[in-house]
């Protein structure tokens, strides 16, 4: 459950867009947007402000500063930790729409998520923290929307704009005719009780 604790001076925009330190009274935990809008909806009510950067592709929840410290961060699961000195590009609370905006602001949710809650919705989306360096990554479909490591490749450009790489996925079963067995991370939308 989020806790409402009053916006930190450090972290109020005093422009439309800007990049803020966290420190001693923030820290967040960013994730892939692609399967971090699957760990939002799990978490449901009980999540605290997020931003999207629609740049970096990923989603950062804010917690209280040391929450997630002791979190692995393994490589499959591109997963970011933004501590005391790390700078995260914050929009004003009425959503800048350009490169990032607010997904929950801190007036709606309150400003923290709780860190345990936050990783056990990770883990109920990704499979859990501690075993997924030596997995695949997970990224979700992009037919049925399910987070999933078992994918193929269907298409990959580059953006004219930015010149950013996109790529999407479809699951196995998702490109199969004759249908198949689900491998699926994630199957309901639920998140864990």
């Amino acid at each position: 459950m989020s806790r409402a604790v009053p916006v930190p001076a450090s972290l109020r925009p005093d422009t439309p867009i800007a990049v803020k330190y966290a420190d001693d009274t923030w820290h967040a935990i960013a994730t892939p947007n692609d399967w971090g809008r699957c760990v939002l909806d799990a978490l449901g009510d009980r999540t605290g402000a997020v931003i999207e950067d629609v740049a970096l592709r990923h989603l950062a929840w804010f917690v209280p500063p040391g929450g997630g410290d002791d979190w692995p961060t393994p490589a499959p699961l591109r997963l970011t930790r933004y501590r005391a000195g790390d700078g995260l590009l914050v929009p004003q609370l009425n959503g800048y729409r350009g490169v990032n905006r607010w997904l929950r602001t801190p007036g709606e949710a309150g400003l923290f998520t709780d860190p345990d809650t936050l990783r056990s919705a990770m883990e109920h989306v990704a499979g859990p923290l501690d075993q997924a360096a030596e997995l695949d990554s997970v990224v979700v479909c992009h037919f049925c929307t399910t987070p999933t490591r078992d994918v193929r490749l269907i298409d990959n450009w580059e953006s004219s704009n930015t010149g950013a790489l996109h790529r999407r996925y479809a699951c196995r079963p998702c490109l199969s005719v004759t249908g198949g067995d689900r491998i699926h991370l994630l199957n309901q939308r639920e998140g864990p009780q």
